[in-house]
């Protein structure tokens, strides 16, 4: 019996690590044979997200997840109303 190696792309969440397509270990992920094709998957899916960047974050909703994705946000605006005066904090 011949043995072949095959290399798959598989994406991978940057805050948990979690294989796109499981959602335990002992599940097999979503294997594709181009990294284009395994981001086209996962843009095609709501609960995940793929950044400008190339970063792929699973949406759990959790705090370190939300700490990933506040950290892509730009900085907030500086609110400067006239004829306010600031006040010392």
């Amino acid at each position: 019996m011949p043995i072949k190696a095959v290399t798959c792309h598989v994406a991978v969440c940057d805050v948990c690590g979690t294989h796109y397509g499981s959602d335990r270990a002992d599940e097999c992920a979503v294997h594709s044979t181009t990294r284009e094709a395994v981001v086209e998957a996962v843009h095609a899916d709501p609960e995940w997200l793929v950044t400008t960047d190339g970063r792929v974050i699973c949406l759990l909703g959790d705090p370190d997840h939300q700490v990933a994705l506040d950290a892509l946000l730009p900085p907030a605006p500086e609110a400067v109303c006239d004829g306010q005066t600031a006040l010392d904090v």
